[in-house]
């Protein structure tokens, strides 16, 4: 632990699920990204935002400088494109050391290495992705120190696979930040389901959404109709459905964008002769991808994992690339997740995985070609109001009108202006 280097006092402090080498690496392509970056660009003339990464190991930060020098020449610098404007990335570098045996121990064991902020910002309000941070010690949690807190969930991390070793670590940090923060933001219905298990049945629900403006609606697609998916390609895809699909449709090319979390998945989807694996794409080059698509594909495992370990894909959370998809006017063919049905946007087949080959099949035999299907996105379906929505939440003047703003109570049609008053919720002992 050590105390951050007094700086320009912020506007926001910002308490991300991983951190900014997150960020530069592979482009600001997460919610939590998204929103640090907008509120960036709304505050950069106040003090901006102070990001504060989850606590990085010496030894990893070592490792990966070693591997960036041994690089090609010119590979480097693909790696890092900079740091968002109005942003200020706060160095959390510690000399403790991860489990190797589990490095999902990571978690839990670096919330008390979070830095020691200045005196200065005690009061600046903070917007947390990471509920461990609940679990800091008293000098450097976000959530005990008096100043106004918005939790903003991402995925349910009580239900994620991913985090399935350190249930009862998640429970606690749950525990600990729903008692504290001040409002509670969900991105989707499952999250919201959690708000309301630790009592926060004033959490407010706020979807994801995109930047409209980043994608270019016209088609650079050729050769075989190409369906494609961009994300992480693990235990959220239903692996037997794609293989089903592909095998289905053998004169259809399948294109995947992403790092391959479960190597269980590598093997099958190389078999498939019509199946690509790109490997992970950085952001800033998902536009220019997606134009070479002609449908965007999204087939995901329906249901939940549960805390009892049960099959199942859904982790909670809201699903991004639906939104980026239709801004590059793709059709999108999805299987039906939580909220896929009603975000408002048009040109999205919700249909059983087993019944996508039918409709690519339709679509191959008019081609190849799927013609573009462009129509304007909802104000409320991008990131900016939803940044707006944030920054009014934690009292934070932008001078931006009040009818940007976005996200409704629970319950309430997704998009209505009507949101949890300020000062509403939880407020800290």
């Amino acid at each position: 632990m050590h105390t951050i280097t007094p700086s320009p006092r912020p506007a926001v402090v910002a308490y991300p699920m991983h951190g900014q080498a997150k960020f530069t690496a592979e482009g600001y392509r997460t919610r939590d990204a998204h929103l640090i970056e907008w509120m960036g660009r709304l505050t950069g003339g106040r003090g901006g935002v102070a990001v504060v990464s989850r606590p990085e190991p010496a030894v990893l930060r070592l490792a990966h400088a070693v591997r960036r020098s041994r690089a090609p020449r010119g590979a480097a610098a693909d790696t890092t494109r900079g740091v968002a404007p109005g942003t200020h990335p706060v160095d959390t570098i510690t000399w403790r050391l991860p489990d190797p045996r589990d490095r999902r121990r990571w978690w839990p064991r670096s919330a008390d290495a979070y830095p020691r902020l200045p005196q200065g910002w005690r009061d600046v309000p903070a917007v947390v992705w990471n509920p461990f941070t609940a679990l800091a010690l008293p000098h450097a949690n976000p959530f005990v120190t008096g100043r106004t807190t918005v939790l903003d969930l991402l995925d349910d991390w009580s239900v994620h696979h991913a985090f399935a070793g350190i249930r009862a670590d998640v429970e606690r940090a749950y525990a600990a930040a729903f008692a504290s923060a001040h409002h509670v933001t969900a991105n989707g219905e499952g999250t919201v389901a959690l708000a309301r298990r630790f009592g926060r049945d004033d959490v407010t629900l706020l979807p994801n959404g995109c930047d409209p403006e980043r994608f270019d609606p016209t088609s650079a697609a050729s050769g075989p109709l190409t369906v494609g998916y961009v994300g992480k390609i693990g235990r959220r895809l239903d692996l037997e459905g794609i293989a089903a699909c592909a095998r289905a449709e053998p004169d259809v090319r399948f294109v995947f964008a992403g790092p391959v979390l479960d190597p269980g998945f590598r093997r099958p989807l190389d078999a498939l002769p019509n199946v690509s694996l790109l490997g992970d794409v950085h952001y800033d080059d998902v536009p220019a991808l997606l134009r070479s698509f002609d449908v965007g594909w999204v087939p995901h495992r329906v249901g939940t994992s549960g805390r009892g370990g049960l099959a199942g894909g859904e982790v909670g959370g809201d699903i991004i690339k639906t939104y980026e998809y239709r801004a590059a006017a793709l059709p999108v063919l999805t299987t039906p997740v939580d909220g896929s049905d009603c975000r408002g946007l048009d040109e999205v087949h919700v249909l059983p995985l087993d019944r996508h080959a039918d409709l690519l099949g339709r679509w191959r035999r008019s081609g190849p070609r799927v013609g573009r299907r462009p129509s304007p996105l909802p104000a409320a379906a991008t990131w900016r109001p939803k940044s707006l929505t944030l920054l009014d939440l934690l009292g934070v003047e932008t001078g931006a009108s009040a009818g940007h703003l976005v996200g409704a109570p629970a319950g309430a049609p997704v998009g209505a202006a009507a949101r949890t008053p300020v000062g509403a919720g939880r407020t800290t002992p």
